[in-house]
């Protein structure tokens, strides 16, 4: 798109006026500052400072100002000699500074009168690590600890979480869950972390967190494109909030990691790393289901090596390692119980007792059970986890798969150093990884080659990240600096998966079977997409640091420019290209009441079903008698809109542009105080496609784009009047039509930052006891982030409209061969009984994108033509103080205030609060009376009559008495369950005067802004740099987080409502109050040399060398709903709206924990029922107490919903190593490790299900969290 390159030009330019993208404390170097005076404290103008990198002799030097001050920037992180002379003084030399990316250090010296040849060495204490240029909070593992800490994966990831103020990310087995709750940076969504390897943007750009590449590289919360081994990786500084203005990539942490490098010196190492199954401990649900231990052999092996190609000027580093890793994972599905599979449905009813039904009694056509359902269902193997479905008609199936993964990671890194002026490093990496995937798993043989019975892997996962860099450091004068960054980030995943096929003879199409409550043996909905993504991120940012007196300048920027390519055969949810039949009674089959057993009541006790059963009824008797709801299959066509053969993929070529400006001023206004000044700016321009497969929906009678606000302020308007706004919709392909791009540049994206920093240096008195006399630092800041558009928003959404993927469907097919969008057990179409095949909607004529009405479309995605980046408001206040013996604390306040954030919402959202203009009565009004009358056991028949149904749908074919009880006995579960969208459904389709909301489309999912998210925490950090063989980090936070949706970008979720963006509002799915990191490495004091010893020589090798780390990590549980739908306030349920929250009517006993031994009682949280087979293990002591504390959610009362109002279970966790280094020859060591992960064993358990639609299983906990203990070897010889 045109646009693009202009921008990029654009932005380009302004590089160029601005001298380039600057930094001193940047994402790859550090800054050393400090002052020369003598022993009076008189500053010495002119003193030189010498620093001189030990691994490759290379030094620099550095004059003081008048005042004595000096400023380093660009330093590489590394050992450094340092030492500061002056004419009539002795040198002064610190022989060993260790310098970390991304920080800064004071390194002051005084000078003693004498003769400049003579030196006196100091030691630089823990003071010299006070960070006093900036605000910023983070802290940095480096070298040894890396490759010591246990970590079975041998990542430098694994330290991610362990810093302060981030989410843990250990245990997160569901993925999809565990986006959103792990991984988190100081209030930030997981997917705004920017990772950065020597300078070069590593950030995922299809999600923000590599979550796509999830299946085959041990996701366990955000990681880089490509995997960062710990042997390849020098160090690495994450910075959780409140970074300066050079850091402007996103709203979230800043991870910078640095590759080892070679020097003077030849080093390496050759390793392997070893775990099976004969040490590891089983897993606890496969204890219970009398699984044994699955075979497993982990083996990572690797080689390092680095070194010069000419001394003191050409280095290089090498590094391979690869993986091979057969293994068997747990998978649970749903499968139906015996009884079910005869056409038997099974419920408790108000008395206790389980009452047994057959479907072909309540069947209006005495036909019972089809005999192609009977079949499919019989293919399903039985269960053998009680714990898991309803224990009446569903059962859980746990078995072990195939998810064996393979990997091989190479990285060559190049420095060459021109002049003590110039130097140059190149590298380049390489990955491929491979892994089957456990999401789709076929358990009854439906695919080739498969056993029924037998889990088989259907899916896997294909991953091959490359990046490419070259940096190029400059120093034009010792206070004049650029540091410019070259490369490419390439990124590629491809899930492939078995697309849906019918399963068993007498059907043409898939069968998904009452879906919420059953598996089909092989999954065909969104678990069976294929999905293939590739992208190239070419980048340029040059790095200039300016010194002038007090003053150091930065300033500069950056342009990244996308090119992605993207293949699927989805819409995210709902159809594939494939044909598949929904065998439920979500959307248009209805089940009235003379087709169930009737609702329990106060009258009404014994043979009847609860109000909490009644959907659960509905599904599986729809699917037993094989009544089709709906089919559907995706038409593509290509970007002429000529329609494409079926089972053709969607794919589209998409380019965009970030341009990122920024100004940054750390002016030393005196010794002990810095005020730091700055502003950002960046542009993130609209995605455009070479190919044209993007398209912006607009009102068709105008042409003119319509916004989220558009919609919901035009419709609200109307319906509290009594009235309609139902434009109809058309899609306008982009560059062929459409007005603009499928959202408009955010030209006003300006964030100022600003920090102080005040390093006392009281000598005496209270304050010089308290504060130490220049080894404490207060610090605050304030700075104004922007949101990072991912590749979900900029190529997932506006490939997945109308015109480029059209849905063929058919909304409630009769008998007839018509599609009424409505049917009953009586005119329904049944597989197996009255055919093989659903007819479906045409294809529109080519050129045309205008949908037919009907809900001709079952969903559309696109973006809000007024989107733009969200944005959040960042705040600190910290104190750090060296306490002595190599320790430094630091104590604060964090604030992470997010603002205007993206989110996705339905445009179809019912107006719940419409009038009926006649009797002044809302929607909600009368929904809320039906449900009421409903829920206690009323019959449908004597539901009172509503003025808002009687009016409105007056005429229509479900008003027979009257037309709420028409309703109520044809919808009862819309009523019940809060199904509210489906019941709106009925209404458009029937109502004489016309549809309310649009009746093209059934789902109109548009991302927009308007998200809000509120931060607050205080937290405290304790570290100690190796000293004595000794070094540790510990930190604590206590936190609040509140959001309104606070999903990552590529989220399958959308608010409850877009007309009322605070009834989410609760907190965070990531809010976890506790947070406890701790981890140290300590060099036991044993052999020649240290604090034991011997005489003997043979006893010195034996005890010497040993050490031991470990890693010990504590959190308190995430907050959990209780749900009681996901359209309770009418967001669209094929795609998935938060959860509503039922509402706490009553106090709730606050005894969540694992408690032993319930068996559950009313119906509720008896699945776990051990006389049963259950587990006994249940998150309440009384599950059917805190079950009855909630009540659903009344429309017209409730201003909000439940969400989040329990908390689940808390976490901890032990890892420990224990290793010894032997020398082998005067260069050569072997270090011999053993990991214990999970060292104790501690079982621990996945938050259970919280449904009011599901209180068989209330509370039940089944699944263990995370894993089980694992021991790993490790052997390493070093040189």
């Amino acid at each position: 798109m045109r646009p693009n390159f202009r921008t990029a030009a654009f932005g380009l330019s302004l590089l160029a006026v601005s001298g380039g993208v600057c930094r001193a404390q940047t994402l790859s170097t550090a800054t050393i500052v400090g002052r020369v005076v003598d022993s009076s404290g008189a500053a010495v103008p002119g003193a030189s400072i010498e620093f001189v990198d030990q691994s490759s002799q290379q030094s620099r030097h550095q004059k003081a100002n008048e005042i004595g001050q000096y400023t380093l920037p660009g330093v590489v992180p590394g050992n450094y000699k340092v030492s500061a002379s002056a004419p009539g003084f002795r040198q002064s030399v610190v022989p060993s500074l260790d310098v970390d990316v991304a920080k800064s250090y004071v390194l002051n010296f005084t000078l003693e009168v004498g003769i400049i040849t003579e030196s006196i060495e100091v030691k630089a204490g823990a003071a010299v690590e006070l960070q006093t240029l900036d605000s910023t909070i983070g802290s940095v593992i480096q070298g040894d600890s890396l490759l010591r800490m246990p970590a079975i994966n041998r990542s430098a990831m694994t330290f991610f979480a362990l810093q302060p103020l981030v989410i843990p990310t250990r245990g997160a087995i569901n993925l999809q869950a565990g986006q959103h709750t792990t991984g988190q940076v100081a209030g930030a969504r997981a997917d705004q972390s920017t990772f950065t390897i020597d300078g070069l943007d590593v950030s995922d750009l299809t999600a923000g967190t590599n979550f796509y590449s999830a299946a085959a590289t041990d996701f366990n919360g955000p990681t880089p494109m490509i995997p960062v081994p710990a042997e390849s990786i020098e160090e690495f500084r994450l910075s959780t909030t409140n970074a300066n203005a050079t850091y402007h990539h996103s709203a979230g942490g800043q991870l910078n990691l640095i590759t080892k490098r070679g020097s003077n010196g030849i080093h390496g190492s050759v390793y392997e790393y070893l775990q099976n199954n004969v040490l590891n401990a089983n897993r606890w649900d496969f204890n219970r289901a009398g699984i044994s231990r699955q075979p497993l052999r982990d083996n990572r092996f690797g080689a390092s090596a680095g070194g010069p190609i000419v001394r003191n000027q050409t280095f290089f580093f090498a590094h391979y390692e690869g993986r091979r890793l057969p293994r068997r994972a747990p998978v649970t599905r749903l499968v139906p119980a015996d009884s079910l599979r005869q056409g038997i449905l099974r419920f408790v009813d108000n008395s206790g007792a389980v009452r047994s039904y057959s479907v072909q009694e309540y069947d209006p056509r005495g036909l019972g059970i089809s005999p192609v359902i009977q079949a499919m269902w019989n293919r399903l193997p039985r269960g053998n986890e009680p714990g898991l479905g309803d224990g009446l008609n569903t059962a859980g199936f746990l078995a072990p798969v195939d998810s064996s993964a393979s990997a091989d990671f190479g990285l060559v890194r190049l420095d060459h150093v021109f002049s003590d002026r110039w130097r140059v490093n190149a590298s380049y990496r390489y990955a491929s990884q491979s892994a089957f995937g456990v999401g789709q798993v076929d358990i009854a043989g439906f695919a080739a080659g498969h056993v029924p019975g037998v889990a088989a892997p259907a899916a896997r996962t294909n991953v091959q990240p490359r990046t490419l860099s070259v940096q190029i450091s400059t120093m034009v004068t010792p206070n004049f600096l650029s540091d410019l960054t070259v490369g490419d980030s390439r990124s590629f995943w491809a899930d492939q998966r078995t697309p849906p096929r019918p399963q068993v003879p007498g059907t043409t199409g898939a069968l998904n079977i009452a879906q919420n409550f059953l598996g089909q043996g092989l999954d065909v909905t969104a678990a069976a997409r294929s999905r293939i993504w590739k992208n190239h991120n070419y980048q340029i940012r040059d790095n200039v640091s300016w010194n002038r007196g007090e003053h150091n300048f930065q300033f500069g920027g950056g342009w990244q420019h996308i090119r992605a390519f993207h293949q699927r055969d989805d819409k995210i949810v709902g159809q594939l290209t494939a044909l598949v039949y929904n065998l439920n009674a979500r959307t248009s089959a209805s089940i009235p009441q003379n087709s169930r057993p009737p609702t329990c009541s106060a009258s009404v006790t014994t043979s009847c079903l609860q109000s909490s059963a009644v959907a659960a009824w509905n599904d599986l008797f729809a699917g037993a008698l094989g009544i089709v709801d709906s089919a559907g299959v995706i038409a593509t066509r290509d970007s002429s809109l000529n329609p494409l053969s079926l089972n053709t993929p969607l794919r589209s070529h998409v380019r965009w542009e970030n341009i990122d400006l920024y100004f940054n001023d750390a002016w030393r206004i005196t010794r002990s105080l810095t005020l730091t000044l700055g502003a950002s700016y960046s542009i993130q321009t609209p995605p455009g496609g070479r190919d044209g497969t993007q398209a912006l929906l607009v009102d068709q009678t105008t042409g003119h784009p319509l916004s989220a606000k558009d919609v919901f302020s035009s419709r609200r308007t109307a319906a509290e009047q009594g009235q309609v706004w139902n434009p109809p919709l058309a899609w306008l392909p982009v560059g062929k039509g459409a007005p603009q791009g499928v959202y408009t540049t955010a030209w006003d994206d300006i964030g100022p930052h600003v920090a102080a920093s005040w390093n006392p240096s009281f000598q005496d008195g209270i304050l010089g006891h308290i504060l130490g006399g220049g080894k404490t630092v207060l610090r605050a800041g304030y700075g104004l982030v922007f949101d990072r558009l991912n590749g979900s928003t900029n190529v997932f959404f506006p490939m997945l409209s109308v015109g480029f993927a059209q849905t063929l469907s058919c909304f409630g097919p009769r008998i007839n061969g018509t599609c009424q969008a409505g049917s009953d057990p009586t005119t329904a179409f049944r597989i197996g009984v009255d055919g093989s095949t659903v007819p479906l909607s045409p294809q529109l004529p080519a050129n045309s994108l205008v949908p037919r009405t009907g809900n001709s479309e079952t969903s559309n995605f696109a973006l809000d033509p007024a989107l733009r980046p969200g944005h959040a408001h960042t705040a600190n206040f910290t104190i750090q103080r060296e306490i002595g013996r190599g320790f430094l604390i630091e104590a604060g306040y964090v604030g992470h205030f997010g603002r205007n954030l993206l989110q996705s919402t339905d445009l179809n959202s019912v107006p719940f609060f419409m009038k009926d203009a006649a009797s002044g009565q809302t929607f909600a009004q009368a929904y809320d009376a039906v449900a009421q009358h409903l829920r206690s056991g009323g019959a449908p028949a004597a539901a009172p009559g509503q003025p808002w149904f009687e009016n409105q749908l007056r005429g229509a074919p479900v008003c027979t008495a009257s037309c709420t009880a028409g309703l109520a006995a044809t919808q009862n579960a819309s009523f019940t369950q809060g199904l509210l969208n489906t019941l709106f459904n009925v209404i458009n389709a029937q109502r004489p005067a016309g549809p309310v909301t649009n009746y093209q489309v059934l789902s109109l999912w548009m991302r927009t802004n308007g998200g809000t998210s509120n931060y607050n925490a205080a937290f405290l950090s304790v570290q100690r740099r190796l000293t004595n063989g000794l070094t540790l980090q510990a930190n604590y936070s206590i936190a609040r987080s509140l959001d309104g949706h606070g999903f990552n970008q590529e989220a399958e979720s959308l608010v409850s409502s877009g007309y009322n963006l605070r009834l989410d509002y609760a907190p965070s799915a990531f809010d976890r109050t506790h947070v406890f990191n701790s981890n140290f490495y300590y060099d036991l004091p044993l052999g020649r040399g240290r604090l034991l010893t011997s005489s003997r020589s043979g006893l010195n090798q034996l005890i010497g060398g040993w050490y031991v780390s470990g890693i010990f990590s504590a959190n308190s549980g995430v907050p959990l709903t209780v749900v009681e739908s996901n359209s309770a306030w009418g967001g669209a349920p094929q795609v998935g709206s938060v959860a509503a929250g039922a509402i706490p009517a009553q106090p709730i006993p606050a005894d969540g924990g694992i408690h032993e031994n319930v068996a559950g009682a009313n119906g509720v949280g008896t699945t776990g029922n051990p006389a049963r087979g259950g587990s006994g293990l249940n998150l309440f002591a009384s599950p059917a107490e805190v079950f009855a504390a909630f009540r659903p959610i009344l429309l017209s009362v409730d201003g909000r919903n439940g969400r989040n109002t329990l908390r689940g279970l808390s976490h901890w966790s032990l890892d420990l190593s224990i290793g010894k280094k032997t020398p082998v020859t005067e260069r050569i060591s072997a270090v011999f490790t053993a990991d214990l992960i999970n060292a104790l064993n501690h079982v621990e358990f996945v938050d259970p299900t919280l449904s009011l639609q599901t209180p068989a299983s209330f509370g039940v906990l089944t699944t263990q969290y995370g894993t089980p203990r694992a021991i790993q070897f490790g052997l390493r010889l070093e040189f």
